[in-house]
């Protein structure tokens, strides 16, 4: 992985003599996000579980399982439809989260020495649908005024830029005259993604 996230180029250059294996990036996908979940949960670790249907581990395990095969599934495909690469561009488009695996546990060590600390009282039933809203604001509120917040904005801003560096290293291996576009339109839904985020708070 090393070679992937330092010399990408050299790395898409090599994978070029063996056929595509886009499993094996899909397994980058599901470990950034596991660790990213862990990180979550280990933030939280002191407020009270917001869950309303179990076990919040088994949830988040369960989460990251479909939610990283789908983000995947459409990056790839829409790779796919960009350069025509086929299995290639599932392949590209799963090591395009290898720098998630690195800041990832970055930001499990913030996580370990820098808790959400907050005076929540514990959720209320389902049925008060009202309250558990409120408390979910403040949950929410909560962490997101974090350090660990703070720390994690700034490791995902690098996380796409070191991303987007492997994606174009990867594209121009293999469909060198789609390069910019791809980068481009991936660094624009990043974007885009973001203000979403910032305005929908």
């Amino acid at each position: 992985m090393m070679e992937v996230l330092l010399e990408p180029t050299k790395f898409f250059e090599k994978a070029k003599e063996r056929p595509p294996r886009p499993w094996i990036s899909y397994l980058v996908v599901l470990l950034a996000g596991l660790i990213s979940a862990l990180a979550s949960q280990l933030a939280a670790r002191d407020l009270p579980a917001p869950t309303l249907f179990g076990p919040s581990w088994l949830w988040l395990l369960v989460g990251v399982l479909i939610g990283s095969l789908i983000l995947w599934g459409i990056f790839g495909f829409l790779l796919h439809l960009l350069t025509g690469l086929g299995a290639r561009a599932y392949e590209i488009a799963g090591w395009t989260f290898a720098p998630g695996v690195v800041l990832g546990l970055v930001l499990l060590a913030v996580a370990a020495l820098f808790p959400v600390e907050a005076r929540l009282p514990p959720p209320p039933p389902p049925s008060e649908i009202a309250q558990l809203k409120d408390w979910m604001h403040g949950y929410e509120a909560a962490v997101r005024a974090s350090l660990f917040s703070q720390v994690s904005r700034w490791l995902n801003l690098i996380g796409v830029l070191w991303g987007a560096w492997i994606l174009y290293a990867g594209v121009r291996v293999f469909a060198e005259k789609r390069a910019t576009l791809v980068v481009s339109l991936y660094l624009a839904i990043q974007a885009a993604l973001y203000l979403l985020s910032f305005f929908g708070r």
